[in-house]
């Protein structure tokens, strides 16, 4: 037989014993395919009973009680809210904007070319008005807003801040806090990426991105998506960062990216709210937990984003856009 007749034999007998082997092999069961409704249901059924268990708090941690809640006049939605020095409370939702006193009187009421984002007040109870893209001013004892700032069709202006004389405006598209000096003129941008030897600069999966005064003329800025707060300077510098606290514990912020809105205290101590599971809660400067203000059965719905104020006396003011109302809670005595 000739050398390449051989080879095709051996070859030939190979083939027929692994053919025999496959056909001998244990047979696996065949995979369920599982029903796309069902398994959405599941799904469902699973994030529900996790909403749930993140929804127990031991009422030992709640530290405060509401005391008030209304819906403002001339406001269909309240989805922002601000407090000046006198305890005027700045109310805004939809395009409208409306002013009162510590009694809830109305004292002014102010009509915008856009939907309000976001409120803040200066020492002389100047108010600052953010839309989509465009920051619009309110002069003390005024009807009429000004624009004071545009910073460009693909802008999200989530937050406004003011800190001595300077504005700061938090952009969650850029995902940058820009300064802008009181005549509208852009200072500073700070990105996150200065001091502290940490260069990954903010981290916005979504439109959250919040900014409050800090104690001796700072910022803090929320990066949410790393769950933690940052305090700078004014010159954009990083000073002090919280730990990052992701988890599904009490003490920590879960989801993608929280918390969401942030006020501070007069001893310094910082307010947080978050999304998902609708919950207020109370951390010292340096980001240790200290109680719980609000808990996720104090809120109808989940979805829901709470912006925050605290007046003179340290009660905490929520802008609650679910029940159209202001919602003011206070240390429990």
């Amino acid at each position: 037989m000739k050398h390449g007749t051989v080879w095709m034999v051996l070859a030939g007998i190979v083939a027929f014993v692994g053919t025999l082997v496959w056909q001998g092999r244990p047979r696996q069961p065949a995979q369920q395919v599982a029903n796309p409704a069902q398994a959405a249901e599941e799904r469902i059924l699973s994030y529900n009973r996790q909403i749930e268990e993140l929804s127990q708090i031991d009422p030992a941690l709640v530290l405060y009680r509401e005391t008030h809640a209304w819906t403002p006049e001339g406001l269909d939605s309240v989805t922002a809210i601000a407090v000046d020095d006198t305890d005027h409370i700045y109310a805004g939702g939809g395009n409208t904007v409306v002013i009162m006193d510590a009694q809830k009187n109305m004292l002014r009421q102010i009509s915008l070319e856009d939907n309000v984002s976001c409120l803040a007040v200066d020492e002389q109870q100047n108010l600052y008005v953010g839309s989509t893209h465009m920051v619009y001013r309110v002069d003390k004892h005024a009807t009429e807003a000004q624009r004071f700032a545009d910073l460009g069709a693909d802008a999200i202006i989530t937050s406004i801040a003011v800190v001595g004389d300077a504005v700061f405006v938090a952009n969650a598209s850029s995902r940058t806090v820009q300064k802008f000096n009181p005549d509208g003129i852009l200072e500073l941008v700070i990105d996150g990426k200065t001091g502290l030897q940490d260069t990954t600069g903010f981290v916005i999966p979504s439109p959250y991105f919040d900014i409050a005064p800090g104690q001796g003329g700072t910022l803090w800025i929320v990066n949410p998506g790393r769950h933690r707060l940052e305090e700078y300077n004014l010159n954009g510098e990083r000073i002090t960062a919280w730990p990052e606290q992701s988890g599904m514990r009490v003490e920590s912020f879960c989801g993608c990216c929280n918390p969401t809105h942030i006020a501070r205290l007069g001893d310094g101590s910082i307010v947080t709210s978050e999304k998902g599971v609708p919950r207020i809660k109370v951390y010292t400067s340096r980001g240790r937990f200290i109680g719980v203000v609000a808990t996720p059965d104090d809120f109808d719905s989940h979805d829901v984003s709470l912006d925050l104020a605290v007046d003179a006396n340290d009660r905490i003011l929520v802008a609650d856009p679910y029940r159209s109302q202001i919602r003011i809670f206070e240390w429990n005595d």
